[in-house]
């Protein structure tokens, strides 16, 4: 028997349904397959349906369940959020002002399939590609400062180290940047103090501190020119959406999945267990799934397999990290900042005491008081331009674990305002003059969401070999039990296209394990 669910067909502008959506009727708690209808024992003229069931209502389960359904394949999707898009998340507000909490551009855009999207629905963008600011505690950086491209020399030297040697062993990207500015003889004493600092801006693009991160997978910096979704990234969930919204009892909100039950073959029904809002239990069956929650949501055991997942698969999800990319939104009454630089990016002073000796002859005595501060001075930071970007007077902020817990975790506005003041006032355009009114501030949550995987997407850490989670997927490509997110891919890894994509790639192995030949896609498809 099946549930008749209400649905709006039209997508709001904020991609989210009424709360109530997705809840069964008064006495139907199970979601069974359609049988078949045989005649005097004889076997249907018409194969029966077969079901699928896509646990999340992101971008990649989105795309799975759209490629599906127009294969002619029933599926259901699960969503615990009273809304779809998951880590895309586009607030709206009266004035017509967007801003992406979640997913803000799309990246490789020469290569992404996603693009031809924006002009198909219009989206407006913009290429933020355009020479940023850079400053430290002292101010403005001079043009020639050469820190910078020193980091840059040190990721070329990486990359290269570990494709001549493949077997040496990982070793955290801080530590072995700092070898190479100790060992570089032509490098000034000012670079090679301020080198280190310079490649933390690396941080703001992995979500985690070099401390941390990997020096064997170490993705840098993609030379591609990076597109900012001025219109929203809402517009594309909801295109990727509209023939599931289409059709009601598709999607199906507020459904928090606890349990899957599963076979490699679909031998028997595979089954997931989960509650609604009111914690009332729900199973739903189907001839497959696809799995499509969050890295981080497998690390904390946030849902059980029965059986356990393939040995491989669970060791691949063990050896791939999960990251936090924090956002901190401060609308002001008047812009003080400069209005022609896309980006400012500030790099934290070096340790007064190090290996390189006192910094403070050369870079002023006041770094020992100030920069070893408890406020922002202390950590690197990308200041985004929202007023070049949106024509709205906003400054976006983007800081790396494990500073992005801590402000995540912070509730009042006046708190976090005076932990980011100095750096403002480190922008201003004429330093004499007052900072304006401040009018809101927004942080994201993700690392206090367990939907999210308390985080924000995949890092390479320390000793992480991501590609053993690829290779194991691979291997059970033929699998009835899928999987897809942004850490399911190692081309466009940890953004929305390549989520997108490990949807279809997901759809498409079931499609060829029911015998169904693909159609050959669409606008935005891989092929």
């Amino acid at each position: 028997m099946s549930l008749s669910f209400h649905l709006s067909s039209r997508m709001p502008s904020t991609s989210k349904l009424p709360s109530h959506c997705g809840g069964p009727e008064v006495g139907i708690t199970d979601l069974g397959a359609a049988e078949a209808d045989g005649s005097d024992g004889e076997p249907p003229a018409v194969p029966a349906t077969k079901r699928v069931i896509v646990v999340g209502a992101g971008i990649s389960g989105l795309r799975a369940a759209a490629t599906l359904l127009r294969h002619g394949v029933e599926v259901v999707v699960l969503e615990a959020r009273d809304r779809i898009g998951g880590r895309v998340l586009t607030r709206r507000d009266e004035h017509g002002g967007v801003r992406d909490i979640g997913a803000a551009w799309m990246h490789e855009t020469s290569q992404n399939k996603m693009v031809k999207l924006i002009t198909k629905l219009g989206i407006e963008y913009y290429y933020d590609d355009g020479a940023p600011l850079f400053y430290t505690e002292q101010g403005r950086a001079g043009a020639q400062f050469k820190a910078k491209k020193v980091a840059d020399e040190f990721a070329d030297y990486v990359a290269w180290y570990y494709e001549t040697n493949p077997d040496a062993e990982d070793r955290p990207a801080d530590e072995f940047m700092r070898e190479f500015v100790e060992n570089h003889e032509l490098i000034s004493e000012d670079e090679r103090a301020w080198a280190p600092q310079a490649f933390r801006e690396v941080e703001l693009w992995l979500g985690t501190s070099t401390k941390m991160a990997s020096s064997k997978h170490l993705s840098y910096f993609i030379t591609e020119r990076n597109l900012y979704m001025k219109g929203g990234y809402d517009k594309i969930v909801d295109w990727t959406a509209k023939p599931l919204l289409a059709t009601p009892g598709i999607v199906r909100l507020n459904q928090f999945v606890k349990e899957v039950n599963w076979n490699e073959t679909g031998s028997h029904p595979l089954s997931v267990l989960c509650t609604d809002s009111t914690n009332a239990p729900l199973t739903v069956t189907g001839d497959a799934i696809v799995m499509t929650v969050p890295l981080g949501a497998y690390h904390h055991n946030l849902i059980s397999f029965q059986p356990p997942l393939p040995e491989d698969i669970q060791h691949g999800i063990s050896r791939f990290s999960y990251g936090a990319l924090g956002k901190v939104f401060f609308e002001f009454s008047e812009i003080f900042w400069s209005k022609d630089n896309d980006q400012f990016i500030y790099y934290p002073s070096p340790p007064e005491e190090s290996q390189y000796g006192s910094s403070t002859s050369s870079h002023g005595s006041s770094m020992s008081t100030r920069a070893l501060a408890d406020n922002i001075l202390a950590y690197p930071t990308v200041t985004i331009n929202l007023w070049i970007m949106t024509s709205s007077k906003q400054l976006c902020v983007q800081i790396a674990e494990p500073l992005t817990q801590r402000i995540e975790a912070m509730t009042d506005e006046k708190e976090i305002y005076r932990f980011f003041e100095p750096l403002f006032k480190l922008l201003r355009t004429e330093p004499y003059k007052a900072l304006p009114r401040l009018l809101s501030v927004e942080t994201t949550r993700w690392t206090q969401d367990p939907l999210a995987g308390y985080g924000t997407y995949s890092a390479d850490k320390v000793g992480d070999e991501p590609d053993m989670l690829i290779e194991a997927l691979e291997n059970h490509k033929t699998s009835r039990l899928q999987f897809a997110g942004e850490h399911c891919t190692l081309v466009g890894n940890g953004c929305v296209h390549g989520a997108f994509a490990t949807g279809e790639t997901a759809a498409k192995n079931l499609l060829d394990n029911f015998g169904i030949p693909f159609d050959g896609g669409d606008i935005a498809s891989l092929n």
